[in-house]
Parts: C-alpha cells; structure tokens; sequence
C-alpha cells in the first residue's frame, strides 16, 4: 500500500466531498450529501466518509524484510473502505457511492436512488470475514461461502439502501475499529482484495436478488411487528433480526460496535 494514497482518504471529509465536488448529489443538504461515480456499471461499490476518531495517519510497522506489515491510522473504519472502494471501482469499472452519517445510524445511503444492479460490495468490516446482514439469497450465500466465512453483524450502510439486489460487506483487514489504537494488517487487506477481485469476475454478470423470507419459512406464526428484545411493535426493523431503534442503539453501545 502507498501511504500517500492513505494520508489523501484520511482528509477531513469536508475537503473530499469538495475534491469529488461534482459527483456530490445533494450537495447543500449536509444530512443527505453523498459522491456518486456512475459508471454505467451492474455492480456498485460502497463506503462512508464519516468517522468516529478524526483521521489521522500515525505510523507503519514493517517486518524484518523490510515489506509492510501493519500501519496505525485513526478513522480506517471506514477510510480504508473509501480507498478501496474508489481504487476497485476504478481498476473493475464499478459504480462508486461514498456515503455520510453511517457511524450515527442515519446513512445518507438511505436517500439514494439505486440503478437494478446485479449485487452491492461495502467495504466497512474489520477482519477477513463478509456479513450480509441478511441482504441476501441462498445463491448470494453459497456464492460467497467459496471465498470466505460468513459472519454475523449489525449495520453498515447498505442495510439503509433501496435495493433489491443483494449486498455484502468485505472484511479489509482492519482492527480495533474507532479506537486511536486502530490498524490495518496490510497482508489480510491484499489478500482479501485478491479474493474479492476473483469474486467480482466469477459473479459480475450474475444477478442475485434479495429473499429474506425464504429464511423465515420455518416459522410460520413469528410475528415479525415485535421487536425480538423488548416486545415493543412501533418503529421496528429487520436487519436479519426484528429489532427496534432504542434496542439496537442498547447493543450497538453495550458491545461497543464490536460486531459492526
């Protein structure tokens, strides 16, 4: 990795919503703002630009070969992911959508009108692992399964998109997501953008849809109005679980946004 390339993404966000100024849809509405490169592309790629530390490149920890082994930089969640993201989407001509506001819940994703892609990456997740929040399909699943485990987590911004098409967030090797102590082991990140490019070539003209009920048969008399914690009917959702605002504002806090 280039630390220059790095250190640019680690701008304050003000300045890279100006350099991509003319790709910013709502630009003077800040709670709706988001960059969007439209390729003419089926597939999309997603990040966001906000942080819960502010962006700080600190220092790099190489081996004794002399080749990159970790680099420390406050705000890789998710400025890691917008690197990436803007790098892959130009290398495998993908529509870009660099979104705001996802570390409050309230994702500008959530404003964008989706084109009918054939699948959605995020890059927002720490380890080598790939959720769905439950975004998916049997087929999506299975094809994922051949490049990586499947694990669990609570949100990023693709759970606030208006798509039918399924989604995934790619874990990119960092850790200790919105601490000062954060990192990005830089061999997992190589190594899961290698997997994630095979992936893109296998499955790119590959549209896989959306069908969270075929994982609900089962169970026919779940009432999905109640929040599976408190009970409470108004203002509930489903990301993988029925769980309500206050209830997932409680685990997002209790586990300190161990799973996002």
């Amino acid at each position: 990795m280039k630390i220059v390339d790095l250190i640019y993404w680690l701008k304050p966000k003000e300045k890279l919503f100006l350099d991509f100024e003319k790709y910013v849809l709502d630009f003077d509405s800040p709670d709706k703002h988001r960059i969007f490169i439209n390729r003419n592309s089926n597939i999309l790629f997603v990040a966001h630009l906000d942080t819960v530390q502010k962006p700080k490149y600190i220092r790099q920890r190489k081996t004794k070969s002399g080749k990159q082994k970790r680099i420390y930089a406050c705000g890789l969640d998710d400025r890691l992911g917008c690197m990436i993201a803007f790098n892959l989407s130009e290398k495998l001509n993908a529509d870009l959508l660099l979104c705001d506001n996802e570390e409050s819940m309230n994702s500008t994703a959530q404003y964008h009108n989706c084109k009918n892609y054939n699948w959605i990456a995020e890059f927002d997740r720490a380890g080598s692992d790939v959720v769905t929040y439950d975004l998916d399909c049997v087929e999506f699943r299975q094809a994922i399964s051949k490049y990586w485990k499947i694990g669990l987590g609570l949100f990023s911004d693709i759970a606030q998109l208006n798509t039918q098409a399924c989604c995934m967030n790619v874990g990119i090797g960092y850790e200790f997501a919105h601490s000062k102590d954060s990192y990005v082991c830089v061999k997992t990140m190589l190594q899961q953008i290698e997997k994630f490019i095979k992936f893109f070539n296998q499955y790119k003209d590959v549209k896989f849809i959306q069908n969270c009920q075929e994982k609900y048969d089962y169970l026919p008399q779940y009432n999905f109005d109640e929040c599976e914690i408190c009970g409470e009917i108004e203002n509930s959702y489903i990301y993988g679980h029925n769980i309500c605002r206050e209830c997932f504002t409680d685990m997002l806090q209790q586990y300190c946004y161990d799973w996002i």
